[in-house]
């Protein structure tokens, strides 16, 4: 990153207005997680009226008989959808705290590690003939992926882990 757009990120105003922005996430995102009830009625609701819109209500309960409870009891593009949605969020999070690309990088490729080894445990459970320590293995890390602890550990691991870019002369 050249010299004067890593100068222009750490000016006062604009860290000022970073910390700001962050504040107005966290609150949104412990809003979303107290009433994450709601929130998945909600887009339950978003879901069923706009598949059954495109006629597609039929093929989305055929793929969600398919899927163990012990992975989700709610509609599974639902659940997709929330999470998403909360690790979008935080990751915009981590944007705002971690403005090194790479801290940045290193965030999401630990996310992307996260996400990748649930699917690894979904699949071997469903391979493995409905593997009920599979599944539970990968709602554990899935409940871990979708909260804010990831956020609380990373920010300050990565400011201490990993020092920011050296600004060239």
């Amino acid at each position: 990153m050249p010299e004067a757009q890593l100068r222009g990120l750490t000016r006062p105003s604009v860290l000022v207005l970073r910390g700001i922005l962050a504040a107005v996430l966290v609150l949104a995102l412990f809003a979303v997680g107290v009433y994450s009830d709601a929130v998945l009625v909600a887009i339950d609701r978003f879901w069923q009226q706009l598949l059954t819109l495109l006629g597609l209500a039929d093929q989305a309960a055929t793929l969600q008989q398919g899927i163990s409870g012990l992975v989700t009891k709610r509609s599974l593009i639902s659940v997709v959808t929330y999470s998403l949605l909360y690790t979008g969020s935080c990751l915009l999070l981590l944007v705002l705290a971690l403005y090194d690309a790479r801290r940045l990088r290193l965030a999401l490729q630990l996310y992307g590690a996260v996400f990748g080894a649930c699917a690894v445990l979904v699949l071997t459970g469903k391979l493995a003939g409905d593997a009920a320590w599979a599944y539970q293995l990968a709602r554990r890390l899935i409940d871990f992926i979708v909260s804010p602890l990831p956020v609380i550990m990373l920010v300050p691991l990565l400011h201490w882990y990993q020092p920011p870019t050296p600004v060239r002369r």
